[in-house]
């Protein structure tokens, strides 16, 4: 079966703050519950405020830099890698809109399982007011961490398609 798209890491970052930016960094280490050092990463939802946890499906956030440079010449604005709180943005693959859940991201060494697509949250309208309503459907999604790793800019970008992953061929 194979790949479907291939591409490259542009930037990677994390911060210790909820909210954004999120910041370039010159590699992260992928622990098997997300980016060590990163707010988001963990075993337990540290979005979800009331009730028990839940275990945590967005342990990395993957954005495409295509969507950041559309969104800055659409809204005349200058997106940075990190701006909109990923902690990878890729490049080659497009906007990332038809992602799926189950679908997969070999990141360098790091295997990613999308559990979702990112929806785009008020925090990302400091950059513009209509900013929020053009990345609905293209803020990138959130995965799962399978294999570990360390994952650098420059590494490759594979898409494994959740038919090919089920058949078992990675």
């Amino acid at each position: 079966m194979g790949t479907d798209r291939a591409g490259q890491v542009v930037a990677v970052c994390f911060s210790p703050q909820g909210g954004v930016p999120k910041y370039p960094r010159l590699e992260i280490q992928i622990g098997p519950h997300g980016v060590v050092g990163d707010y988001h990463a963990g075993p337990y939802n540290r979005h979800k405020k009331k009730g028990d946890p839940e275990p945590n499906r967005r342990q990395l956030t993957v954005v495409a830099q295509e969507v950041l440079d559309e969104m800055n010449l659409l809204l005349d604005i200058q997106l940075k890698p990190g701006d909109l709180g990923e902690n990878v943005l890729v490049w080659g693959l497009g906007d990332l809109s038809d992602l799926q859940p189950g679908d997969r991201l070999r990141l360098g060494p790091v295997l990613a399982e999308i559990t979702a697509q990112n929806q785009p949250c008020s925090t990302v309208a400091v950059y513009h007011p209509m900013l929020v309503k053009h990345l609905y459907g293209r803020r990138g999604v959130t995965a799962i961490v399978l294999q570990p790793g360390t994952v650098r800019p420059g590494d490759p970008v594979t898409l494994l398609r959740a038919a090919s992953t089920a058949a078992g061929n990675e």
